[in-house]
C-alpha cells in the first residue's frame, strides 16, 4: 500500500503490512528505499570501536534520529551524548552517503499520514562491553525492525517484540533496493541494483562489541558490520491504527492506495441576533470545508448559563432555528462539522448574550383583505408596547407594486395613538390588481410585530411598456408621447431605465419631461446588458383617450 504524496527520492513509498495485534497495523516499507549508515564514528570517544566505527546503542544513532525527525534539510541533527558526531562526509565510512545535510524523514510524508502514525514503545538490546547489556524500552514513530521481529536469534537472550507475521524465513527477509536508492547511493556495486536483494539494517547491537549492528544479508540471513558503512539500506518501519482505509482496487503499479479522511476545518463563524425568551431565534455559521471534498453536516448545541449543552439539531444548513428558553440569564450556542465518515471538527463556540423578555408591540386590528379599491386606501391603526416608557417604537408602511416594494414613510410611533396609512400620494403609480399594504413596528429591543392588509386595485387606464438592448450605457433619453395634447383630466406616469436587463432594474421618474424635456440617467451602472426601457400608465378620465406611439430618443 501506498499514500500518494508521501514520497522519498521522488518515489512513492510502498509499504506492506507486516503484522497486526492489538488494533495497530505494522508497516515497513517493501524495499529498501535509502544506503545509510547506522551511526556516524565518533571521534572524540574514549572507547576505541566507537572513535572508529560508530555508535550501535540504537537509541543514541543517528539513524534513529533521523528517522524521527520532520525537521528540513541539515536541521534534524542534534548530539544525542556528548561524544556524538553528525554522519557527514568525514564520519562516514569512505565518504559514502553522508546524509547531515538531508531533511528529516518524516518530513517527507504528506500530514494526513504523519499524523496517523502511532507512537510505538520498542525494545532495543544493548551490547555487554560497554552498555551493560541487557535491554531498554523507547517510544519512537518510526523505527528500524529488530532480530526478534524478523524471525531470527534474539541477541543475548533478549527478546526485542515478538516475530512479525510477515517473517517465515530466509527468503521473506530479502529485500530489494529501489531504483532511485541505487541511483542516489555514492557506494556502487556490480550487485548493488533494483532487481537484486541488499543488505539492510536492523535496530538490534551485536552484543559482543560497541560499534558493530546488526542487518539481514542478501541470503535473507543474519549478520552484523560496523555502524559507520554507509553501504548498508534502510526499510523504516511504523504503525498505524487498525482502522486505516485504504482503496478497494489496486493501483496500476499494484498498490493499495490509503485513503485518508482528515476532519472538516472548525466552523468559521456562529452568530444569532438577541435571544428572546419563548420566541424563535435563527443561528447561523460561517460553515466548514472538508479535505476530501466530503460532504458535511452540522451539529448545534445550546445551552443556558452553566447548564449542559442541548442539541438543537443536526443539518447540511449553515443556520438553523432554536427557540429561546423562557428561564435563565444567558443564552450561549456551539457547531461543529461532521463529514459523511464521522470525522469531527472542533466546537466553534459563541459568547453567552443575555436573554432578553422583552414583550413583542402590538398592532392593533388583524391581517384581512379589504377588497377591491377604486379610490386611495387609508387604514387606521394604533401601535401599543408595554415597555413603551423605556423604549422607541419605529414603524414602517411599505405597499407592493407588483415586483415592486413602496416605502410609504418610516416614523416613530406614540403608544396608543391612532396612526393613519395614508396611498394617496402613490395611488397612480399602482397596477391594476392584487397589492399589500404591511405596516412593521419595531421597540428597538429585539421586539417586531407586523399587520398585513391585502386589497386590489381597479382602475381604467392606459399602460405600455419597452425594452431593448443598445450596444452601450445610454445616459440621456428625450420621450415623446403622441398625441402630446392628452386631455386634461387624465393623469400620466411614465419611467425609463438604462438597466432593465438587469435582475433589479433602476426605474427613473420623467413624468414631469415627457415631450418636454432631456433626461439625464442618475443610474451610471449596468450588471448585464446594455438596454434602454420605458414604461408609463395613463390613467383616463372622463374623455376618449388614443396613444398613437412613444417615441425615444437616446444618448
Amino acid at each position: 500500500m501506498k499514500s500518494v504524496n508521501t514520497k522519498y527520492n521522488n518515489s512513492v513509498i510502498r509499504f506492506i503490512v507486516g503484522h497486526q495485534a492489538s488494533g495497530r497495523t505494522k508497516l515497513i516499507a517493501e524495499k529498501i528505499i535509502t544506503l545509510k549508515c547506522f551511526d556516524a564514528i565518533e571521534a572524540s570517544n574514549p572507547d576505541n570501536n566507537r572513535k572508529q566505527y560508530g555508535n550501535n546503542r540504537y537509541s543514541q544513532s543517528n539513524i534513529d534520529q533521523w528517522l524521527n525527525s520532520a525537521a528540513g534539510a541539515g536541521a534534524w541533527y542534534s548530539a544525542r551524548h556528548s561524544y556524538d558526531a553528525p554522519p557527514n562526509n568525514a564520519n562516514v565510512w569512505s565518504n559514502y552517503n553522508e546524509y547531515d545535510a538531508q531533511p528529516g524523514f518524516l518530513s517527507f510524508f504528506e500530514e494526513s499520514f504523519r499524523n496517523a502514525i502511532l507512537d510505538s514503545t520498542i525494545r532495543v538490546a544493548k551490547n555487554t562491553v560497554t552498555d551493560g547489556g541487557g535491554y531498554e524500552d523507547i517510544t519512537r514513530k518510526v523505527y528500524l525492525l529488530s532480530n526478534t521481529e524478523v524471525g531470527l536469534a534474539n541477541e543475548n537472550s533478549v527478546a526485542e517484540g515478538t516475530k512479525w507475521d510477515l517473517f517465515s524465513n530466509d527468503n521473506s527477509r530479502k529485500a530489494n533496493p529501489t531504483a532511485e536508492a541505487v541511483s542516489a547511493s555514492e557506494y556502487t556495486n556490480s550487485s548493488l541494483n533494483a532487481s537484486s536483494p541488499w543488505y539492510w539494517w536492523l535496530r538490534t547491537p551485536y552484543a559482543g562489541d560497541s560499534s558493530s549492528a546488526r542487518y539481514v544479508n542478501t541470503g535473507g540471513a543474519l549478520n552484523n558490520g560496523d555502524a559507520y558503512d554507509g553501504s548498508n539500506g534502510v526499510r523504516p518501519a511504523l504503525e498505524v491504527g487498525s482502522g486505516i482505509l485504504v482503496s478497494d482496487s489496486v493501483d496500476t503499479d499494484g498498490a493499495y492506495i490509503i485513503q485518508w479522511n482528515q476532519p472538516p476545518t472548525t466552523p468559521s463563524s456562529i452568530s444569532h441576533g438577541t435571544p428572546r425568551a419563548g420566541q424563535s431565534i435563527t443561528i447561523t455559521t460561517g460553515g466548514s470545508t472538508d479535505p476530501e471534498g466530503n460532504p458535511i453536516n452540522y451539529v448545534f448545541e445550546r445551552r443556558v448559563d452553566s447548564g449542559a449543552y442541548v442539541q438543537i439539531g443536526i443539518t447540511s444548513s449553515t443556520s438553523i432555528t432554536d427557540t429561546v428558553p423562557s428561564s435563565g440569564t444567558n443564552y450561549q450556542v456551539r457547531v461543529k462539522a461532521v463529514d459523511s465518515l464521522g470525522a469531527e471538527s472542533a466546537y466553534r463556540t459563541g459568547t453567552p448574550t443575555p436573554i432578553s423578555y422583552n414583550t413583542n408591540p402590538v398592532i392593533s386590528g388583524s391581517d384581512q383583505n379589504v377588497g377591491a379599491k377604486t379610490a386611495p386606501l387609508t387604514y387606521d391603526y394604533t401601535v401599543t408596547d408595554a415597555e413603551s416608557a423605556s423604549q422607541t417604537l419605529t414603524v414602517t408602511e411599505a405597499v407592493t407594486n407588483g415586483a415592486e416594494t413602496i416605502t410609504l414613510r418610516t416614523y416613530t410611533a406614540t403608544n396608543g395613538a391612532t396612526n393613519t396609512a395614508d396611498l394617496s400620494s402613490v395611488w397612480l403609480r399602482l397596477l391594476a390588481g392584487s397589492h399589500t399594504l404591511t405596516i412593521s413596528v419595531n421597540d428597538g429591543a429585539g421586539g417586531t410585530a407586523q399587520r398585513v392588509i391585502t386589497f386590489s386595485r381597479t382602475v381604467t387606464r392606459i399602460a405600455a411598456s419597452r425594452a431593448f438592448s443598445t450596444d452601450e450605457l445610454v445616459t440621456k433619453c428625450f420621450v415623446s408621447l403622441y398625441p402630446s395634447d392628452r386631455p386634461s383630466d387624465s393623469v400620466l406616469h411614465c419611467e425609463v431605465s438604462n438597466n432593465p436587463f438587469d435582475p433589479s432594474p433602476v426605474w427613473e421618474d420623467i413624468t414631469s419631461k415627457v415631450n418636454l424635456y432631456v433626461h439625464t440617467f442618475a443610474n451610471t451602472t449596468v450588471e448585464t446588458t446594455n438596454g434602454l426601457a420605458y414604461r408609463f400608465t395613463l390613467t383616463k378620465g372622463t374623455q376618449t383617450i388614443e396613444v398613437i406611439q412613444a417615441t425615444i430618443r437616446f444618448a
